[in-house]
């Protein structure tokens, strides 16, 4: 979480109360934890960014300075960004 800079998609095993402050600044989550009501989910709607939840293996996969875009309506996580 170290390099974890505002404005960046939060890549995380599981979210909680500890995390607030860094889901607060991020573009969007994906977090490995599954659940339309998960904490990552409900705290990405109160917030009004994507999440995309259940995304296996994420953290170990996407690892830091990668650069990837999500779609949160279809659950799709791309390589690269959408500019």
């Amino acid at each position: 979480m170290e390099r974890f800079e505002a404005g960046q998609i939060l890549v995380i095993r599981k979210t909680s109360n500890r995390v607030l402050s860094l889901l607060k600044t991020a573009a969007g989550i994906i977090t490995e934890e599954n659940g339309a009501d998960s904490h990552a989910a409900i705290v990405g709607m109160a917030l009004d960014i994507p999440v995309i939840v259940g995304a296996e293996n994420a953290a170990a996969i996407l690892r830091s300075g990668t650069a990837v875009t999500i779609d949160a309506d279809r659950g799709i996580v791309s390589a690269g960004t959408d500019n």
